[in-house]
């Protein structure tokens, strides 16, 4: 057993150890993946996260259950990551859309790490503090914009790059109110980022004076004439984390705990680029021009009707003289809101024997609260893409094993449902429900430091869905669907724990 001194160290000793968490962590917090992330630290993930009737004594209870900061042994700083490594395809039905029919589009991710960081200090026997930075919700997708023929790929329009970075930093404070029951909540300061880039459809596009759109003038469906991309960084909201644990006796552990949903609005810009497309319109268009001078219309290259809406900065280069800064494409600013769902985790921890521990949680999560993305643009206006996620729910089961002082042995299962209904299953995210599998060991060779590894395997249900909005006069539903989305990861996690 180590000495009181090494159990209580004073204040200098927890704000070195913040400095030491913070430091390894911050270069790298930008980066995660999938929008619902739960790897929070290598030991919990091997356990399927399965932790909030009973922590893992790195920290990463200041996520889990708050309450679980109590039992911080004088001061632990924890670093780590997990690095999910995707694939996924769209593979178009037979007959979709000719000559793409069987075509399979590959998602275009590399590797992305999810990093957190842990401080937690025992203040004394019953009050314990932490301070910890996470990423729990995140989203990357990048498609090709382009086929292996130079045709763009219908998905591009909907979106060939989605990027959602979030960071929540958390003090807690815990107590325990009896020798069975424990409470433990903190603040949450959200830092959010948000990017969305995709081709736009000129045959969706209204003509000059709120006309009919290209396409009913004979503008092929799908025909790209612009790059659109919005972004907004270091957006704030706030929430709170709380939980509960109660040990029933020395074998049984309950634990409870609630996060709650964060709305976080974002201010930012939004950029056009101006693609050729090669058209021209005859004569005899409405839209045909006087470009000789002699009183009749000519045929007129689209290109040249659409760049006066483009800036200096997005119009081709051979219409540069048409480029007008105040243009319906050029750049603007953009605002969006978005909230980050609730979370709600109920658990028991069973310590079957000496040697071994079994873990169940249940997770509900109000997805319901993503129903949409609203845009409004500074000149564009106001535009609104529908996401009507459902509430989630999921089952984890973990069990860990202590074959040696040093080494403990974790595995685990999950099994958790699709937030995205089945007519907005698109390039954004598109999920299906996932059964998973994890493993991993912990291993302590010294007093004052461990490392915990882990293993996730993540599979998920083909599912069909689609690659374009409605056309004009069509509306949101699964007729849309046009083929299949597979998508699977490889998840790969590691912390390494300080005791001071």
């Amino acid at each position: 057993m180590r000495s009181s001194l090494l159990r209580r160290p004073g204040p200098y000793a927890f704000f070195f150890a913040c400095l030491i968490a913070v430091g390894l962590w911050a270069p790298r917090w930008g980066q995660a993946q999938g929008f619902g992330i739960y790897e929070q630290g290598a030991c919990a993930m091997a356990r399927a996260g399965a932790a909030v009737a009973n922590g893992c004594g790195d920290g990463s209870s200041i996520y889990f259950n708050p309450a679980h900061v109590v039992d911080a042994d004088g001061v632990t700083a924890s670093v780590g990551a997990s690095v999910i490594v995707a694939s996924g395809e769209f593979t178009y039905d037979y007959a979709a859309r000719p000559p793409y029919t069987g075509v399979e589009v590959d998602l275009d991710n590399d590797p992305i790490p999810v990093p957190q960081g842990y401080v937690t200090y025992g203040l004394s026997d019953r009050f314990g503090i932490g301070l910890g930075a996470y990423v729990p919700y995140g989203l990357e997708t990048n498609w090709p914009v382009q086929l292996a023929d130079g045709s763009f790929f219908d998905g591009a329009f909907e979106g060939f790059k989605s990027r959602i970075q979030n960071i929540y930093i958390q003090p807690t404070l815990a107590y325990q109110i009896t020798p069975k029951l424990r409470v433990g909540a903190g603040p949450i300061l959200a830092v959010s980022s948000v990017e969305l880039r995709q081709v736009l459809d000129l045959s969706q596009q209204s003509t000059p004076g709120d006309g009919p759109t290209f396409g009913q003038l004979g503008v092929p469906f799908h025909t790209a004439f612009a790059r659109a991309g919005l972004e907004s960084t270091g957006e704030l909201g706030v929430g709170a984390n709380v939980g509960v644990s109660y040990r029933a006796n020395d074998r049984l552990s309950v634990g409870l705990r609630f996060t709650s949903p964060v709305t976080i609005s974002y201010d930012g810009d939004a950029g056009f680029t101006q693609l050729q497309t090669g058209l021209t319109f005859p004569e005899t268009s409405p839209l045909a021009q006087d470009l000789t001078g002699d009183g009749t219309p000519d045929p007129t290259p689209a290109d040249l009707l659409l760049a006066e809406q483009f800036d200096e900065e997005g119009v081709l280069d051979a219409f540069s003289g048409q480029a007008n800064s105040n243009g319906t494409l050029s750049t603007q600013t953009v605002e969006t809101e978005l909230t980050f769902p609730f979370q709600l985790v109920g658990g028991v921890s069973v310590q079957a024997t000496e040697k071994l521990l079994l873990l169940a949680d249940y997770q509900f999560t109000g997805w319901a609260a993503f129903d949409e993305i609203p845009l409004t643009f500074e000149r564009l206006g106001k535009r609104v893409r529908e996401q009507k996620y459902d509430n989630t729910h999921a089952v984890r089961l973990g069990a860990e094993y202590d074959f040696l002082d040093q080494l403990t042995a974790r595995l685990g299962y999950l099994y958790n449902t699709a937030a995205a209904p089945d007519d907005v299953v698109t390039p954004l995210l598109p999920e299906s429900d996932r059964n998973q599998l994890t493993i991993g060991v912990g291993w302590r060779p010294l007093e004052r430091a461990e490392i915990d590894v882990a293993y996730q395997l993540l599979r998920q249900n083909d599912r069909r869905g689609r690659v374009r909005g409605p056309r004009t006069g069509e509306s949101l539903s699964t007729e849309l669907n046009q083929g299949l989305y597979s998508f699977g990861a490889n998840l790969f996690g590691t912390t390494l724990t300080l005791y001071f």
